[in-house]
Formats: C-alpha cells, sequence, structure tokens
C-alpha cells in the first residue's frame, strides 16, 4: 500500500499531474550515477523531492536566481522516484511546458489573470504566469513613487496582473499588476489644485529632492529644502502644489513645514 504522503508523487510520475509546493532549500546532492548536482528542493506533504537547476526553467542554471526563489511557490511534475532513499526528482521546467501548453492559450491581451511572485529585485520583479517567467519593473508594479519595492510584494505572492502583451508560439507574456488599480490620477485634478498646501507623509528620500505621499499612487517630488532640521522618511509634512500633469502622472511642489516627526 502506498503512503498517502506519496500517492501525489506517484500520480504525478505516471500521468505528468502537475503538483505544486514551496521551494524550501537548496542542496548539493548525488542523483543516480551522476555526479552531485545543484538542487532546488521541495517539502511535498513530507516527500522530499530535488530539482535539478537545469530542470528549474531557467535562463541559466544559477545559484543566486534559485536562492532569490525561496519561500516561492513552484510547479513541477514528478520524473524519478528513488524508494529507497524516499526521494523524487522533479522537473519545474516540464510543468511549465504543460501550463503553456494546455493554460496560455485560454487568455487573451486584456485578461486579468493571477501571477506568483518568484523573485523580488530593487527594479522590477520576477514572476511566473502560466508557464512563462515574466519581468514587471517597478513602474508596472503601482502608481506613484515605490521606496521599496519588498514594501509591497514579496516572494511567494500571489497576485492579479493584466496581460499587456502576448505571444504564445514565442513564449512571451507581459503583464502589469498597477493596470489592476483604480488610477489615482483620473481625480487628481479635482482633489488637488496647484497652489494648495496638503498634509503628507515622506516617503523617499533622494539627493535631488522628497517624495511626499498625499494618498496611495500620489506623491509629490520637493526640491531639497536645505533646512537644519531636514525632513526623513515617515515625517508628516505641509507640501504647496506647484505643478500637476495628469497625462504624465506627475506632481511637483515645495515643502512647507514638518508637522510631526516620525
Amino acid at each position: 500500500m502506498i503512503d498517502e504522503r506519496w500517492q501525489d508523487i506517484y500520480a504525478s510520475r505516471q500521468t505528468n499531474k502537475i503538483l505544486t509546493g514551496e521551494l524550501s532549500a537548496i542542496e548539493k546532492v548525488k542523483i543516480g550515477g551522476d555526479e552531485a548536482k545543484e538542487c532546488a528542493v521541495v517539502f511535498y506533504n513530507g516527500a522530499k523531492v530535488l530539482i535539478p537547476f537545469e530542470e528549474m526553467g531557467l535562463p541559466r542554471e544559477d545559484v543566486t536566481i534559485v536562492r532569490s526563489m525561496i519561500g516561492a511557490e513552484i510547479d513541477f511534475v514528478v520524473r524519478g522516484i528513488d524508494t529507497d532513499r524516499e526521494i523524487a526528482v522533479g522537473s519545474r521546467k516540464f510543468a511549465m511546458a504543460l501550463r503553456r501548453k494546455l493554460e496560455l492559450p485560454k487568455h487573451n491581451v486584456g485578461d486579468i489573470i493571477q501571477i506568483r511572485i518568484d523573485a523580488v529585485g530593487k527594479n522590477s520583479v520576477i514572476a511566473e504566469a502560466y508557464g512563462i517567467e515574466t519581468r514587471i519593473p517597478k513602474e508596472d508594479i503601482d502608481y506613484g513613487y515605490i521606496d521599496n519595492i519588498n514594501d509591497l510584494l514579496q516572494v511567494g505572492d500571489k497576485v492579479q496582473a493584466k496581460i499587456t502583451e502576448l505571444d504564445i508560439e514565442q513564449g512571451i507574456i507581459k503583464v502589469s499588476i498597477k493596470e489592476t488599480k483604480p488610477n489615482p490620477f483620473l481625480t487628481v485634478g479635482t482633489k488637488y489644485v496647484k497652489g494648495g498646501e496638503y498634509l503628507g507623509t515622506v516617503k523617499g528620500v533622494k539627493r535631488y529632492g522628497y517624495f511626499v505621499n498625499l494618498e496611495q499612487g500620489i506623491d509629490v517630488l520637493c526640491p531639497n529644502t536645505y533646512w537644519k532640521d531636514v525632513p526623513k522618511r515617515g515625517d508628516k509634512v505641509t507640501v504647496r502644489i506647484t505643478y500637476i500633469n495628469k497625462n504624465k502622472q506627475y506632481v511637483s511642489g515645495i515643502l512647507k513645514r514638518i508637522i510631526r516627526k516620525a
């Protein structure tokens, strides 16, 4: 009788059933008669599944890329089982190919889909969408100024995104998380006016100035003040708006005073 932990493992090996689990570790393991190789590790219902780096479906077999994916949920298909060592060998690349073939053709540009965040960088994230990994630049993640992407997204998150480009034959998909959210700039001209002074929070401090957040997605860029007590991230301040451009989604202003320190 098959251990309950292994029922899905055997089903995946026999029928190419796609399984999903959390990438939890990286190990250098000897598989079969081969030399020890770098593997991603998924613990599926307590069973240990090894996925060699060449089966991860990544542009290159780089431990840095795989390490950045630890904590992400990934798909895989079991390709081999070692009953003596109680381990299975899987392929994420094979699972991704199946999803591209079976699921991706059901979608079109403009569709809202669920994606999984695989890695978070300084200026972009890598997400998996129906068997294709796609890079989402910072400007397609949210409206307004983003100081740290990790404040919004983390490895393993499942989020909604809109398909903006799709080429099934070439295996290309581009998506925007931002376009699934209301555009705050549609009402910026009625809520905020040039010359008005508003309460905001310092969201970013750069060498060229400050970003003051008025609401989600609306950030006012203010030049350096050269005050003795300079504003810091998190401070409550008042800002006078000097320029609004709805089309370019840009607002600039002047810092007036610090209301409350963070």
